[in-house]
Parts: structure tokens; C-alpha cells; sequence
């Protein structure tokens, strides 16, 4: 691809040797059978990454992937919003970026913001089209962890993405999360036991998190996205529905629940 791109510019330009300076225009391509696709990156870095998350915990869950999660609770700012295991906070950021209507990636760089054939008046008045269009409210959204250095570092990301007014984040214990609002929605993705505890940690703590979980009110939304094998099982509950997802290459599977269901006994 790159040296038919340079022999065709080549030719165009009347140079053998193209500089590989200047603004990036970066070829993208793809094959599906016998059809090729060739396109320009607008993007640069991915569209995952909307600006606010310089650092993270160590096992990160990509913030279209939290934005997804958000959407299948159909929460839409109404209701209280909980994340038990918020990590660094992508979910409860998400959810309040959902809640303002705020453009995802209004606080990022793109790369076509570079190319002359654009002109920066259209990046600005997109930009303030977007910000024109933004709910401010109040909001009842909050995320826990029982790590405290997890809980500052989403406070810290919540801040850079505008969005520490309206997301509380507190030192907690997943194990003993309650809520007494007849309605809300809970939408976490706690450690998969692959890369942050090991796998029986991991289901002890799936089996602590289902009980607090079965204290729920009935109108409650639950969803749990995890890529545990047993995750069903230690968690006490069969899953109302499920949904196969992948978080970067890892396949996963979202599990919906209601709060206030019964428990199945533990077979492991």
C-alpha cells in the first residue's frame, strides 16, 4: 500500500523520493473476499480515547466499551447510576457524560485537525454546536472501590473530563454496597481473574458482590460485564439475558439483572 502510494504521489508531484514530513494523512485499508477499502484516518488515536485518561489502574476498560454499558442499562440521567468497582472511573464518567449530552471526544485532538483542506473555523464551530446542545442538571451518579489510590485517580479523571460536579467516587466495599431508592440502574465491570486477582479471588468476590446485589430493590437494573467462565455461578444467579461483548481482544459477556431475585445455590 505504501509503495503504490508513494509511486502514484511520485508521479503527481514529479519526485522519485516523497519527504516523509509534514502533516500525517495516514492510509488505512482493509480486505474483506475480493473487495479492498481504502480510506484516510480523520481519527489518528483511537475514537476509545476521548482525552481524559492519561493514566489508569493497570487492567482498563475502553471507554466506548463503558459507554456501550452505559447505553444497554438504558440510563439516561433519570435515575441513580452505581459502579461498585469503578477502577479509574470510566463508567460513572461515561454515564455522566451520557447524562450532559456531551460530545464524546469534544476534548481530544484529531488528526484531520491538521490537514489544510479543513479549516479550523469548522473544528470550533462543530465544537460549539455540540457544547450548545448540553444538559446541566443534577445528577445522582457514583462510583466506589475499595482501592483508595483507584478512587483518587477517577476523581482526578472525572476532573478532566468536566465532569467532577455531577460523579461522586468513594473508598467502598463491593461486598456491602446497598441502596435503599426503589430504582436505579448498576452497571460495573468488576476483575475478570485473568490479570488483576486469581480466578477463585475472583469468584469469592463475584459471590460477596451477588449477595449485596440480591438486596436491591426489584427496580433496579443490573449489569455486569466479565469474561469468568463461572461467572454465573459464583455470582448465585443465572443471568435474565446476556450479551456477548469484547473489551479490546478479550471476549466478555454482559449478564442483566434485577435487583430483589432469589438466589441459586452455589454448586462449586
Amino acid at each position: 500500500m505504501k509503495k503504490a502510494a508513494a509511486k502514484r504521489l511520485g508521479q503527481a508531484y514529479g519526485c522519485e523520493t516523497l519527504p516523509e514530513t509534514g502533516d500525517r494523512y495516514q492510509i488505512q485499508f482493509a480486505l474483506i473476499k475480493d473487495t479492498a477499502a481504502v480510506y484516510l484516518d480523520t481519527s489518528g488515536d483511537g475514537l476509545y480515547k476521548r482525552g481524559y485518561r492519561a493514566h489508569n489502574n493497570g487492567a482498563p476498560l475502553r471507554e466506548t466499551l463503558a459507554a456501550a454499558l452505559v447505553l444497554l442499562s438504558r440510563y439516561r440521567g433519570r435515575d441513580p447510576f452505581c459502579d461498585p468497582f469503578c477502577g479509574s472511573g470510566t463508567i460513572p464518567i461515561e454515564a455522566a457524560l451520557i447524562a450532559k449530552n456531551r460530545a464524546p471526544g469534544l476534548d481530544r485532538r484529531f488528526a484531520a485537525q491538521k490537514w489544510q483542506s479543513l479549516p479550523a473555523k469548522l473544528w470550533l464551530d462543530a465544537a460549539e454546536e455540540a457544547m450548545d446542545q448540553e444538559f446541566h442538571g443534577q445528577y445522582d451518579i457514583w462510583g466506589g472501590d475499595i482501592d483508595p489510590s483507584a478512587v483518587e485517580l477517577s476523581r482526578h479523571n472525572a476532573e478532566l473530563a468536566g465532569v467532577d460536579d455531577c460523579v461522586r467516587f468513594e473508598v467502598a466495599d463491593a461486598g456491602k454496597f446497598h441502596r435503599d431508592s426503589d430504582y436505579g440502574q448498576l452497571v460495573t465491570n468488576p476483575p475478570y481473574g485473568e490479570r488483576l486477582l486469581e480466578k477463585r479471588e475472583a469468584e469469592a468476590l463475584y459471590r460477596s458482590f451477588g449477595k449485596a446485589a440480591r438486596t436491591l430493590p426489584a427496580g433496579w437494573r443490573v449489569l455486569v460485564l466479565s469474561s469468568h467462565t463461572e461467572f454465573e455461578r459464583a455470582f448465585g444467579r443465572s443471568a435474565e439475558k446476556k450479551r456477548k461483548l469484547y473489551n479490546g481482544m478479550l471476549k466478555c459477556d454482559a449478564f442483566f439483572y434485577h435487583g430483589g431475585a432469589k438466589t441459586e445455590p452455589d454448586k462449586g
